[in-house]
This record gives C-alpha cells, sequence and structure tokens, in this order.
C-alpha cells in the first residue's frame, strides 16, 4: 500500500502515524544508597492484583507503569508523567525508581532479588523460568511500546485493498521494526555497563562499554524466535515452542515484537491482530519518565512508512529477520563511542523516512525529527549510550553514583511539581486526583 503507487493520500497517512500508542515503562524500586529496595509493594497503592496500570512485573521491586492508547505522543507521556507521580507519592521514604535496564548492584547470592508473588499461576510460572534462566537476567527493565490502527484507518484500508487483510498490514509493520531492530538499538541504546553481580561467572562480558547489553545477545532474551510469515505460522511456532519446552508458557515469548489480540496467543488466529508490541527500548536515564518524545515519534513514523510501502515479503521474512538479528546484536555490542558499521544504510533509511513525511500536517515535527536522528548517526557521541559513557569518564563506578544522583533528583522534582496535565487545578484537587490514581481508578487528560 505505498502512497504513490496505491492511492494513499497524504491526510490517510497522517492518520496511520497518528496510531493509538500505549506505552509500558519498568522501573526498579531502590534505596538511596542504589541497592535493591527491599519495600513490600507500596502500601498507599491498591493492591497489584487490582491495580490496572500501576502494577509489578516479574519482580518485587520492577514497578510497571501501562498508559491508555493515545493518538499523541504529548497526551501519551503526560498519562505516564502523572502515573510517575502516583507512583512515586506512593513509595517508602527513601525509596526512589531507579532509571537505568541494568539493574543496581546485586547481592553475590541473588537473595535481594524477589519474585513478584501478584496471583499463584503466575507465582509458578515466575519461578519455574527463574529456576531454569539465571536469574539476574530476570531483572531487566525497559520501554515497550505498543502500536495499533485507529477504526478509521483500518476501514479505509480495507476499503483500499479489500483483498489485502488487516493482519497482513500489521505483519508489514512487525517485520520492519524486526528488520531494522538494530538501528533503534543505535539511535535509543542506553546501557553501556552491567553492575555488580549481573553476570554469572560462565558469561563473557564485555571488556569494553557498549551500545545497549539489554538489546544484545547478553540481554533480556531466551533464544527463541518464533516466525512472520503470517499469523498461523506465529501462533503455530510457539506452541510448538512450548510443547518443546523452548519455553515454559506462550508469555515467556520475548520476541522484539509481538503480535498481540489477548493474553491468549491463539485468539490471534480467531480474532485477528489488535495492536503489536514493540519490546526495544532502553530506559533513557536523560528523561524523568524515562522514555524521550523523539523516540515514540519515531516509532509512530515507522510503523507509517513500513505500512504504506508493504514493501516486505512475508514468505521470506523469518530468513531475513534471522540475519537482522545477528545484525541487531553487532550494533548492541559495539563501541557506543564510534560510527557503526551501518552507518551508510542507517543515514539512507533515516532519509527515506523523511522524504516520506515532507508535506504531511503532523502534531510533530517529522522533518526536525529525521535531522536529529542523522545527527546522532553521523556523531555517536551524542547517542544517548555513548553521553553516559563520556559522563561517567568510562568509569562504571562513577556511572553508577550518576544515575543516583538522576534517580534522587527525578524523585525530589516529580513529587514536588503540579500534577501533570492538571496544573490549572487547586492543590486539593491535585491531591485527590493522586489518590484516585494510587486507588486504580482511571482520570481523562483533556
Amino acid at each position: 500500500m505505498a502512497a504513490a503507487d496505491k492511492g494513499l493520500n497524504k491526510q490517510l497517512i497522517a492518520d496511520l502515524v497518528n496510531a493509538k500508542v500505549g506505552l509500558e515503562v519498568e522501573t526498579h524500586r531502590i534505596n538511596h544508597d542504589g541497592q535493591i529496595s527491599q519495600f513490600d509493594y507500596p502500601h498507599d497503592l491498591l493492591d497489584q492484583k487490582r491495580h490496572h496500570f500501576i502494577k509489578n512485573d516479574f519482580l518485587q521491586t520492577q514497578s510497571e507503569l501501562i498508559t491508555p492508547p493515545a493518538l499523541s505522543t504529548q497526551k501519551g507521556l503526560q498519562y505516564l508523567g502523572v502515573y510517575h507521580q502516583a507512583l512515586r507519592g506512593a513509595l517508602a521514604s527513601g525509596e526512589l525508581l531507579w532509571p537505568y535496564s541494568m539493574p543496581p548492584h546485586m547481592k553475590a547470592d541473588h537473595s535481594d532479588i524477589k519474585i513478584a508473588e501478584v496471583d499463584s499461576d503466575s507465582y509458578v510460572y515466575r519461578q519455574r523460568v527463574a529456576k531454569i534462566r539465571d536469574i539476574q537476567r530476570t531483572s531487566e527493565t525497559g520501554v515497550h511500546v505498543n502500536i495499533g490502527l485507529t477504526g478509521d484507518v483500518i476501514n479505509t484500508l480495507q476499503s483500499l485493498n479489500p483483498s489485502d487483510s488487516i493482519d497482513n498490514v500489521y505483519l508489514q509493520a512487525a517485520v520492519g521494526f524486526m528488520q531494522y531492530h538494530w538501528l533503534l538499538t543505535y539511535l535509543f541504546g542506553a546501557t553501556p555497563y552491567a553492575f555488580k553481580n549481573y553476570f554469572s561467572e560462565k558469561t563473557h562480558e564485555p571488556d569494553h562499554p557498549v551500545r545497549s547489553i539489554r538489546n544484545s545477545n547478553l540481554g533480556y532474551g531466551n533464544g527463541f524466535l518464533s516466525s512472520y510469515q503470517s499469523v498461523a505460522e506465529y501462533v503455530k511456532q510457539i506452541h510448538v515452542a512450548v510443547n518443546k519446552h523452548q519455553i515454559i508458557a506462550e508469555r515467556e515469548y520475548y520476541g522484539t515484537v509481538r503480535l498481540k489480540q489477548s493474553d491468549k496467543v491463539s485468539d490471534l488466529l480467531s480474532k485477528g491482530i489488535a495492536y503489536i508490541e514493540l519490546r526495544i527500548y532502553d530506559l533513557d536515564p536523560f528523561e524523568p519518565t524515562f522514555v524521550s518524545a523523539d523516540a515514540i515519534d519515531l516509532i509512530r513514523l515507522m510503523f507509517a512508512y513500513f505500512i504504506s510501502r508493504n514493501s516486505f515479503n512475508l514468505r521470506v521474512a523469518d530468513q531475513e529477520i534471522a540475519v537482522a538479528v545477528k545484525k541487531n546484536n553487532q550494533v548492541a555490542l559495539e563501541s557506543p563511542l564510534a560510527v557503526t558499521r551501518y552507518q551508510t544504510e542507517a543515514i539512507k533509511f533515516i532519509a527515506r523516512l523523511s522524504k516520506f513525511c515532507q508535506h504531511i500536517t503532523l502534531p510533530f515535527n517529522a522533518e526536525q525529527l529525521c535531522l536529529k536522528m542523522i545527527e546522532r548517526i553521523e556523531n555517536p557521541l551524542v547517542t544517548p549510550s555513548a553521553r553516559l559513557v563520556e559522563w561517567a569518564k568510562s568509569d562504571r563506578g562513577d556511572l553508577f553514583n550518576l544515575l543516583l544522583k538522576l534517580a534522587k533528583g527525578y524523585q525530589n522534582d516529580l513529587v514536588n511539581r503540579p500534577v501533570i496535565g492538571f496544573e490549572s487545578r487547586t492543590r486539593e484537587s491535585q491531591t485527590e486526583i493522586l489518590n484516585q490514581l494510587q486507588q486504580g481508578k482511571s482520570i481523562l487528560i483533556k
């Protein structure tokens, strides 16, 4: 469905960019010394079994904030900001949120890592995963971006090309993000180091800072990759992997891109893809809420581009993705201070994105965003990972201390500033909004 040759007009491309985007941001609760917190789930929050937008993730100290789908990046970040304020206001005295995807210092026996006790089934599942995988490998955190088509866009796409299913439209986007995972790792990777007791003795730790440990083969994955040739093959291979004990359960599919409908993968067969989940980004330590508008807006542009161009041959997608996985690992383990070996290809792709969005009215300056990304490609020192390395003068101990200072600064700022999205309300009204959020009641930001 290419814009030039398949009849997509400028308004439809704009509507594709303005897709529904939801964020899932994970972070550890820590104490003032930068150790994993030993406090329970915050008592001022609704029980974690019932709270639907402030939760625990795999571990007891992995807090997860889940925003509702929003049509603008600004609105999504407002929800994320006010959720941060609600969570931070409920933390125990001295607790902070760790602004880095690799965990802080851990005890040698990992006795400070505790599995979240949400419900009995999940707890048993998580115990099995921790027993089979190194438990410290479950302690990474990150940003997941969920992106889906609006109902109006779905209707328009179906009217333009009735023979092309919406599942195939989503598969084009999924394959595109898998193919260009390496580019997003380069642009936004932010885990040059791991800290004390993360790597086991059997793991060969890099002897130099890298772009993204989390996005490399040393990170959170389990080695299994499903098929993206079709929804049927995607579901089938996940089920086969469970039956062959390659993964413990459907939920343990940690692919860079997940096709989503409900918690049951088989629902994809009967109901189709509702959205895709991108599990790509490291936390951005330079952002108070750990993700930038640029990171989200680039996802929006790429999503629209992949769907509009419809350029991937799904029959050979799996072979091409296998190559892309190796490519991403190479980029993730490069020195963040050096240009990537794929610099020319990266610049060409961003240039195509820039041309694609010219003369289209969007709520953000897409061409300026592309110029900023080209600057990062040409000058790696302005990428997040390189900034961290330079900031700490290539000393991971200094980096740890600097991250701890950031954690304290963000905590002080966010708990004391006016409630995000409701700045014009009275102080009493703002306090009531935070209380509602802490008790799991949804609010609407206009």
